[in-house]
């Protein structure tokens, strides 16, 4: 079995005080992001608008607001400082539009060009070195694209996840991990064979949602090789709302959970 702490190591209180409010938007606000030099902030809401901010000034950057025709679901600023990118799709998953802007230069690239349908876009994530993209939708696809050629390079993946809550390139973009709406299933995938390395745990769609998350289940990787996902193949999947509590450590080249390093972090 894998080693698992019984006593967790007590929360430290914390008092959170707000140290400004910014408004603009008039509905919803989804994704939130900051800029490299930790000055701005990007926004997004189902008003169908994006809204760029000055952290210092406390306001609001009109000049670079962005209007759409559908919900904004999600903002993304690259590592370097170099992409934003915007989702935009309607309630029902349709429209999907991938937009990368090039901060420098003001390039615009629609990623899914002639409104390639992508199956209802939710969540994506940018490569450690700002060169590849991918999403994941809520029809259980995954898909990458080459951020400096703007072009499709992978996908989609049939993963056996069915609807997904993470995607989440590895350290060195070599593979992607994806973590199962409900947080009941974790796969590994190789990006260059576009081959399953490894899956842990069943996909169940837990309940009938409309096709959108209840919240969503965060996965991420380790400098050490590792990745930690709000996901225990253990727990309970026959619940109609399942509550994951806890976080854990895989070891990626595994994911066998009884045999591998998989701790439990906390919960």
């Amino acid at each position: 079995m894998a080693s698992r702490s019984t006593q967790p190591a007590a929360a430290t209180k914390m008092n959170l005080t707000p140290v400004m409010t910014l408004r603009g938007h008039r509905d919803y606000i989804r994704p939130l992001d900051y800029f490299l030099d930790g000055k701005r902030m990007i926004s997004g809401s189902f008003d169908k608008t994006s809204l760029q901010w000055d952290l210092w000034a406390g306001m609001e950057l009109e000049e670079v607001q962005d209007t759409y025709d559908d919900e904004v679901r999600v903002v993304a600023v690259s590592r370097s400082g170099r992409w934003v990118i915007t989702v935009t799709n309607n309630h029902y998953g349709d429209n999907d539009r991938l937009k990368a802007c090039e901060i420098e230069t003001g390039i615009v690239k629609i990623l899914n060009k002639d409104r390639l349908p992508l199956g209802g876009l939710e969540c994506i994530d940018i490569s450690a070195d700002n060169t590849l993209l991918t999403s994941r939708s809520i029809d259980g696809t995954v898909r990458i694209w080459n951020l400096d050629t703007g072009k499709f390079v992978a996908g989609p993946f049939g993963t056996g996840a069915g609807r997904m809550d993470a995607v989440r390139f590895s350290e060195d973009s070599k593979k992607l991990a994806v973590v199962s709406c409900y947080g009941n299933c974790l796969e590994v995938w190789d990006i260059k064979t576009q081959k399953l390395d490894r899956r842990v745990g069943i996909a169940t769609d837990a309940a009938a949602d409309g096709g959108r998350s209840i919240c969503i289940r965060p996965v991420f990787w380790t400098n050490k090789g590792t990745i930690l996902a709000v996901f225990d193949p253990l727990e309970n999947l026959s619940e109609d709302y399942p509550v994951r509590t806890s976080i854990y450590e895989y070891d990626a080249s595994t994911l066998e959970y009884g045999k591998s390093r998989a701790s439990k972090v906390h919960g």
